[in-house]
């Protein structure tokens, strides 16, 4: 396995803050490569040694993001082979305080002049964690599994966390818990993981 070098994750990671910033203080349109390296104080051929153009670097960072919004998403199925929702403390799932913390990037969702695919990038992940990394078992799973449910639940949270994020992220992050977990036992209280989550 290849060792990665450390100056270029550090360099790519002030590129990504850097225009993480800026697409939050002009929007997406409005930012240009010339603007990245400048404040980054980098120069021009150092950002094209890394990417092709911003919109590589946008791509990359959702990318990246979303891999840790599902690693923190499904911790608690990772954690339970079989997580019986009912007896689920808010506090054993950090998604939303890691939403939080790293609102830098979650708050580029809700600006007038967004990045490309962000927001569906968010809700594509959402469909996959319900369609393929774990399912709900009981005397209506089959139905609850179904694709129409799967899309119910994935727009349903995703709208949610939209709300959150707009109001400035007022309900605690174990509020935002206790309400998903009321959300998605209604039907069925126990869920399953269906692959191996890393």
């Amino acid at each position: 396995m290849q060792k990665k070098d450390r100056r270029i994750e550090r360099t790519k990671s002030t590129l990504i803050a850097t225009f993480q910033k800026l697409v939050l203080e002009r929007g997406y349109s409005k930012v240009k490569v010339k603007d990245i390296v400048d404040e980054a104080n980098y120069n021009r051929t150092t950002f094209y040694v890394h990417y092709d153009g911003k919109e590589q670097l946008a791509k990359e960072m959702i990318e990246l993001e979303m891999e840790r919004f599902c690693y923190e998403f499904c911790k608690p199925v990772r954690d339970n082979p079989i997580l019986d929702l009912t007896k689920m403390n808010p506090n054993e799932t950090d998604v939303f305080q890691y939403m939080k913390d790293n609102s830098h990037y979650y708050d580029l969702l809700v600006i007038q002049d967004p990045i490309p695919g962000i927001r569906e990038a968010l809700l594509e992940v959402l469909k996959d964690i319900f369609q393929n990394k774990f399912s709900f078992i009981g005397d209506k799973a089959s139905e609850i599994n179904a694709d129409y449910f799967t899309h119910y639940r994935a727009y349903g949270i995703y709208g949610w966390i939209l709300e959150w994020i707009r109001a400035g992220y007022d309900a605690t992050p174990s509020e935002m818990a206790r309400r998903i977990i009321n959300l998605l036992h209604y039907h069925s209280s126990l869920m399953k993981e269906v692959i191996k989550l890393k």
